[in-house]
């Protein structure tokens, strides 16, 4: 009877053995299934419409899809070497889904990149070539809103990298090529083509392969509308003599030291700026029409409506300088006095819109809302069609050396002095 009870126990001792050895042998080539050398077939979008889709390329912020074999114990996921954290409830052992936060660098913030994606496992890594594209173009000003088809066009901004097409206005009026940038993306240059039509609209948009550029005032061109002084056509101002005071007519030419007319004449400005905001009628250009006639654009009326806030309107103008010095201490004054009698003004530093000293032309741009006195300010269109207490329509532009104790030679050029409607 001791026998048959050990026999028995011997039986079930070595099937217990058997069964664990088993397990063991299954657990083993479970975990070589799942720690096995990790591999990556492709990379999508977590979107169902691209399940059949593979990308080499994506934005800062885009959510994916890596698809392999012995995923299972991924840990980390490397884009360009930076880490992007991985959640293990979005890993198996043929996915991992991560998404690209912002600081993962790009192009744009290191220009030598090395455009991977690396995947770290308890088996291994394996990488695969990714390119983390930055975030879509932002224009933060035209160079030079005054321009015709066959200019070069220059747009100052950020993320002008991977560069597909920039659109003008009007229907289908865009380009694709001869696009010129800076390295760190920050300026492009582009030829303005023919066709351009400014029924609908005046902006510029740049496409890239991270997506589009918002529009908005810092990004129109010049549409024709608005003019209050080109130095070249008469109406209520007249050139070269019967258009306020200022500057003499002899100084509204087509060219003058270094400067040549971005259309036709400008009023130009040559001489040593006085220091400490010194005075001098041959640096100031004060539009007037005597007789009370309307110097400020009232039409088309859907663009000039009085009761429009004054906020959506800015006053705009090219000007170019010519020296060899710096221009830091150079602002522009612009005053305008309203029906009440209040002298209302602001000052741009000149270096916020005139990038170089070469005689190359720049667009300044004041919101109107910006002219103040105290806590004076226009609050429509309307109330800056009304002009002074006398019925005079007057704009003023003072070119100020704000240096205490330095005169500052220049040769400068205004033109196209205008009242845009800006809306963002």
């Amino acid at each position: 009877m001791e026998n048959i009870h050990k026999n028995k126990f011997n039986i079930l001792s070595s099937a217990l053995i058997l069964v664990m050895a088993l397990f063991s042998l299954a657990c083993q080539e479970d975990e070589d299934v799942v720690t096995g050398m990790p591999s990556i077939e492709r990379v999508r979008y977590t979107d169902p419409a691209t399940a059949d889709s593979a990308f080499s390329r994506a934005t800062l912020g885009s959510t994916l899809a890596i698809l392999g074999k012995n995923l299972g114990t991924t840990q980390q996921v490397y884009l360009n070497d930076y880490p992007v954290g991985v959640n293990p409830a979005y890993v198996t052992n043929e996915n991992v889904i991560v998404t690209i936060t912002d600081s993962v660098p790009t192009v744009a913030t290191n220009p030598d990149v090395p455009n991977m994606l690396r995947l770290v496992t308890k088996g291994g890594e394996t990488s695969i070539s990714f390119q983390t594209l930055p975030p879509a173009p932002q224009i933060s000003r035209v160079a030079n809103e005054y321009v015709k088809p066959g200019d070069q066009l220059t747009l100052f901004g950020r993320y002008y990298y991977f560069i597909d097409t920039v659109y003008f206005p009007g229907e289908d009026i865009f380009v694709t090529d001869g696009f010129s940038t800076n390295s760190t993306g920050s300026r492009l240059t582009v030829t303005v083509p023919e066709g351009v039509d400014f029924t609908e609209s005046n902006f510029v948009t740049v496409v890239t392969q991270s997506g589009a550029s918002a529009t908005n005032r810092r990004t129109q061109i010049y549409d024709g509308n608005g003019m209050v002084a080109d130095f070249d056509t008469n109406g209520a101002l007249e050139w070269p003599w019967n258009w306020g005071w200022g500057i003499s007519g002899n100084m509204i030419v087509p060219s003058i030291g270094g400067i040549e007319g971005i259309d036709g004449n400008f009023g130009a400005i040559d001489m040593d700026l006085p220091p400490q905001y010194g005075w001098s009628n041959d640096k100031v250009m004060n539009f007037a029409n005597w007789s009370g006639v309307q110097i400020f654009p009232t039409s088309p009326m859907d663009k000039y409506a009085p009761g429009t806030p004054a906020g959506k309107f800015d006053i705009r103008m090219e000007i170019a300088v010519n020296t060899d010095v710096s221009i830091e201490d150079v602002e522009l004054l612009i005053w305008y006095p309203d029906i009440n009698g209040n002298e209302l003004q602001t000052s741009v530093p000149l270096t916020d819109f005139v990038a170089t000293t070469d005689g190359t032309w720049y667009t300044l741009s004041v919101n109107i809302s910006q002219l103040t006195s105290g806590n004076v300010r226009l609050s429509t269109y309307g109330d800056f069609l009304a002009g002074s207490g006398d019925g005079t329509k007057q704009l003023r532009l003072v070119v100020q050396n704000t240096n205490s104790s330095e005169s500052i030679p220049v040769v400068m050029g205004i033109d196209n002095v205008r009242v845009v409607r800006a809306e963002e």
